[in-house]
């Protein structure tokens, strides 16, 4: 009889058991109440940008190389110009315009890494405050503006002053 009663328990705390994990199983199984919808923010990069005190600061700095390198190529022509002036012959016309070129393609290079470089420290900082903002506004998704037809919250202006924050020398009042 004991091991009867033994053998009941056991069964009785299977059941009981069994009944706990068909219920987890349904309830994992039951629809789950829906999640609030996503909020959509939109900003307007090229206004950003434009705004962007270091974004015009690394514009007029990527000019300046530039007009270097164009006035590289000036020279250059300048002095290959002179060479057949001087009815030099043509082996050395043709190792002077090579070292020319050789000396233009370099420097071409370097402001092509500049100028990558430095668009991507921009588009760091741009997407940076664009996240931060997003993140005050409590928005899940950022979509660029002119693709949004209706709807969403505007954050440019806030990604905007957060951009001037940034770059205002301290103890400067922004706008």
């Amino acid at each position: 009889m004991r091991y009867l009663h033994l053998g009941l328990a056991f069964v009785t705390s299977a059941v009981i058991i069994g009944s706990s994990v068909s219920q987890t199983l349904a309830q994992a199984q039951a629809p789950q109440a829906p999640k609030p919808q996503s909020t959509i923010g939109l900003v307007d990069r090229d206004k950003v940008v434009l705004a962007y005190p270091r974004a015009e600061q690394l514009a007029k700095e990527l000019k300046r190389e530039e007009d270097r390198v164009h006035k590289m190529i000036e020279d250059g022509n300048k002095q290959l110009e002179e060479a057949k002036a001087a009815k030099k012959p043509p082996a050395d016309l043709e190792g002077l315009q090579r070292r020319l070129q050789e000396q233009i393609d370099g420097e071409v290079k370097k402001v092509q890494s500049k100028a990558q470089s430095l668009e991507s420290q921009l588009e760091s900082e741009v997407n940076a405050a664009i996240k931060a903002e997003a993140a005050a506004k409590r928005v899940d998704i950022v979509l660029w503006k002119p693709v949004v037809f209706m709807g969403g919250v505007d954050l440019t202006e806030g990604v905007m002053k957060r951009l001037q924050v940034a770059t205002a020398p301290t103890g400067a009042k922004v706008k």
